[in-house]
């Protein structure tokens, strides 16, 4: 049998970031790709015509290469408002530059800015003459007198609070975040906000005279993060205030006639829990406006995967007759693309199909991540997006329709699959179809859950099982594509995961049970699915596993101090000490405080160490295997290396394996050979312990 292996992750393709020309006719995106031999990633923008009804074949459109001669990351491609040139970014100088695509003659991409620290978050001015970018202002000279020595590379001298990040070495640089304007033309450069604030997300009006921004300009921003939405003119000036700080401003857009601002947010603080919305607020300020009625989700793809290189792009998109707004939601676990309509309150979902009801529309994926569109005002609607499933990490789709209409007609369902970038390496090797069901936890609430057969399963036989906690809490697990669970199954292992409380896509109520309960009834949620696996017939229940990463290391240290129904655990990017954690963390002390129920270490020292796994390291009977990465400032070191100490002082057996180099993100974009070593090291832990 021709089994999935580790080693296919570098097979693999992965998609993203789709865009829409202005004309509806053409749909670009990029491809992720591994070079084993490099242990590096590569990516590169893809490119589909329309001819007819249909989208023609996939063709490359860029082939950059870094200095080394190795291939380049290209991104975030963007069609300017004529369609006649293509924007993205690309690392192919060294550092990540605006490079601009003659879609017209085509040809080689011409570099258009030369900036010291990169840019990042480019967007078209509508006359297609400039482009704003966010990045850092320049560093200052440093000019040494004879015999001195530079030392700034050895010391730093730390003044912010937030002044550490995970997946950034060392300490964040304290130079703001501008936005800055580059002619098309020439190149050249001009600053347009300053101050010792950073600035974020820049759209320009329909008229180009304006352009949006978010930024936290209020003298406590350190202590209370919350994005305001501000505008500025083009030729510059003072910025404008649009919203009262009631809660955070993200990824603001111009409706088509200038009159009004849609943006990600909501209005309850800094509530980490609350559901992202689709906001409109009038152009000159005002009154937010509120669409959501009783739909009872959050903007985005909630749904957890190891295997994708797209951040998500959920929106807002506007239609052309300014009457709707498009975008991505979540609901339990799927995600879909839904649409608000400016003359009335609620949430319709765009496609025709529905994410409890998958039959109805089989064509499309449960999972969507990214979304473009275009709206040439023609009647129609074009969408494309990156949607993926659990036997597939992710294509591109494209659909046109009606524009009055968010659904397909008689359900004649008229998507078209625009890529099949991994057919090739997943055709031919078995995989397992997660199975929903629900189940109650021991004080009645119900979840939901999935489990996996392994492969090769047969009737009437054993098999051992691992259940698998996600991260968070407030994430969530779903319809998605984890090359983990697919990689146990392939060997054997039965696989379980669930929502538990806590979990996002469920609603904000929900999401706020775990708060101020980490190990408490969380904890109950998954020795429920722990007893559900004791019902199911092919469960050998005296060869079960654990494993989780993050809030999911934290689950899987505080089970094993708790129960010894686990025959074998692997934590993962794990929390141990809540009080240490505290002020180690790059969020300890105000994510974390939050996740405790707002208590602080000075008043909550027993609180946060009763709820600390390391507490109950004496009472751990169950093989742990500790993977961590050292350079994780999300979960520090520290964390595992405490656990691991205490463990061993004790004589458990335990096993402690570091990734150098690598930070919270080891899973999803390490190295790719240290992707692989993580894996094999978790499948082989499992095999020692439940396969004797």
């Amino acid at each position: 049998m021709n089994l999935l292996t580790s080693r296919d992750l570098w097979s693999l393709t992965f998609v993203g970031d789709p865009d829409v020309s202005p004309t509806g006719k053409e749909v670009v995106w990029v491809e992720t790709t591994t070079n084993a031999k490099k242990n590096h990633y590569e990516s590169s923008i893809h490119i589909s015509r329309k001819s007819g009804e249909s989208f023609g074949p996939p063709t490359r459109l860029t082939y950059g290469k870094r200095p080394d001669g190795d291939g380049a990351l290209d991104r975030s491609p963007r069609f300017s408002p004529q369609g006649s040139q293509l924007a993205f970014v690309s690392n192919r100088s060294g550092k990540n530059q605006i490079w601009l695509l003659d879609m017209a003659e085509g040809g080689e991409a011409r570099q258009l800015t030369n900036w010291e620290d990169g840019v990042s978050q480019i967007q078209w001015s509508p006359d297609g003459r400039y482009i704003a970018f966010v990045s850092k202002d320049p560093k200052p000279k440093t000019e040494l007198k004879e015999g001195e020595i530079d030392t700034s590379k050895d010391v730093t001298v730390i003044t912010r609070l937030r002044y550490k990040a995970n997946g950034i070495p060392g300490t964040v640089d304290p130079r703001p975040n501008h936005i800055y304007l580059v002619s098309v033309e020439d190149g050249s450069v001009r600053k347009l906000t300053d101050g010792d604030f950073d600035d974020a997300s820049p759209t320009f009006s329909p008229d180009g005279k304006t352009i949006a921004f978010t930024s936290c300009r209020e003298p406590d921003r350190e202590l209370r993060l919350i994005p305001d939405l501000w505008t500025i003119p083009f030729e510059g000036g003072e910025p404008k205030k649009l919203t009262s700080g009631k809660g955070p401003v993200h990824a603001p857009v111009y409706s088509p006639d200038g009159k009004f601002i849609a943006y990600l947010g909501h209005e309850c603080g800094e509530d980490s829990v609350a559901n992202m919305e689709v906001l409109v607020i009038p152009a000159e300020g005002g009154e937010v406006r509120h669409f959501w009625g009783n739909f009872d989700r959050s903007v985005g793809c909630g749904v957890g995967s190891d295997a994708r290189a797209d951040a998500g792009r959920p929106g807002p998109f506007w239609s052309k007759d300014g009457k709707h707004v498009y975008f991505i939601a979540s609901d339990g676990g799927y995600s879909s693309i839904y649409r608000i309509s400016l003359d009335r309150e609620g949430v319709e979902m765009v496609g025709g199909s529905s994410p409890r009801n998958i039959e109805a529309c089989p064509k499309y994926p449960p999972c969507v991540v990214s979304l473009g569109i275009a709206d040439p005002g023609n009647g129609s609607v074009t969408l494309a997006f990156n949607g993926g499933s659990p036997l597939n990490p992710g294509d591109i789709y494209a659909v046109t329709l009606p524009g009055d209409s968010c659904h397909s007609q008689n359900d004649s369902c008229p998507l078209q699959q625009v890529t099949e970038v991994n057919k090739d390496v997943l055709s031919g090797k078995p995989l397992s179809r997660p199975e929903p069901f629900k189940f109650k936890s021991t004080d009645g609430l119900v979840l939901e859950g999935w489990m996996m057969k392994p492969i090769g399963f047969e009737e009437g036989k054993k098999y051992p099982a691992v259940l698998e906690v996600h991260g968070g809490p407030y994430s969530a697990y779903g319809e998605a594509f984890f090359l983990e669970f697919q990689l146990l199954a392939a060997n054997g292992f039965g696989v379980f995961y669930c929502n538990p409380r806590g979990s996002s896509n469920y609603g904000p109520d929900f999401a706020r049970k775990v708060i101020g309960d980490w190990g408490g009834m969380d904890y109950q949620d998954i020795m429920a699915l722990r007893a559900y696996m004791d019902t199911v017939p092919w469960v050998d229940s005296s060869r079960t596993g654990i494993t989780g990463g993050s809030y999911g290391g934290y689950m899987t240290n505080w089970v094993v101090g708790h129960t010894d129904r686990f025959q074998a655990a692997v934590t993962q990017r794990s929390i141990s000490n809540m009080y240490t954690k505290y002020g180690t963390s790059d969020i300890g002390w105000f994510g974390n405080k939050r996740g405790m129920g707002g208590r602080d270490l000075w008043d909550s020292e027993s609180f946060l160490m009763e709820r600390s796994p390391i507490r109950y390291a004496p009472y751990v009977k169950t093989p742990l295997l500790i993977i961590h990465s050292e350079q994780d400032y999300r979960c520090p070191m520290e964390q595992a290396e405490q656990f691991y100490v205490a463990l061993k002082r004790l004589g458990k057996e335990v096993e402690f394996v570091r990734f150098a180099g690598e930070n919270h993100e080891l899973s999803r974009s390490g190295k790719p050979w240290n992707r692989i070593e993580r894996l094999d090291r978790i499948v082989g832990w499992f095999t020692k312990h439940l396969k004797k």
